[in-house]
């Protein structure tokens, strides 16, 4: 039940992303939601789900997005590996951890994008970059990512309706 409620809440996150977060950019950048919902998602869920909704949200932003190009829906389950994989050999689960994690996957989505922009002949300068980088990094850290803490809080409250207790237990890999 759980899992379903991840899924109608990731069709949300789609919504706003693509058409409230446009009237909040600042210096034309928006936060990023999707991220957002991978960390969670990554470092909460099973790994088969976390996969599953990472390759969504991936599939979401190459569709809704300006790429376009099929680059997300490789970079979002890459980033929910290594942060599914990060997790289980550190402990982030508080909200100053998954905020470092979730700065700093927002910053290397962006570099990657970027070095996947330049080798397809499309290119940004460097001072552009480095500006959409890091406030895009800090605006998705500070305004969007505390709402998300506070839902999955809600979220985690609601008892599995195959019997489970509420905590979320994951599988290694």
């Amino acid at each position: 039940m759980r899992n379903f409620i991840f899924l109608l809440i990731l069709f949300v996150i789609v919504i706003i992303q693509t058409t409230l977060m446009y009237h909040l950019r600042f210096f034309g950048v928006k936060p990023d939601l999707l991220i957002c919902f991978i960390v969670i998602t990554s470092v909460y869920l099973e790994w088969k789900w976390a996969l599953s909704f990472n390759l969504l949200a991936g599939l979401f932003k190459d569709l809704l997005g300006s790429s376009g190009l099929g680059i997300n829906i490789f970079l979002m389950p890459l980033w929910g590996y290594l942060i599914l994989r990060l997790s289980r050999k550190i402990s982030i689960d508080d909200p100053v951890g998954l905020s470092a994690v979730v700065f700093l996957t927002v910053l290397l989505n962006d570099i990657a994008s970027r070095f996947l922009y330049l080798s397809l002949g499309k290119y940004v300068s460097l001072g552009i970059f480095l500006r959409i980088a890091f406030i895009e990094s800090a605006y998705t850290t500070a305004l969007a990512f505390p709402i998300f803490l506070g839902a999955f809080d809600y979220i985690k409250k609601i008892p599995d309706q195959a019997g489970g207790s509420p905590d979320f237990n994951k599988t290694d890999l």
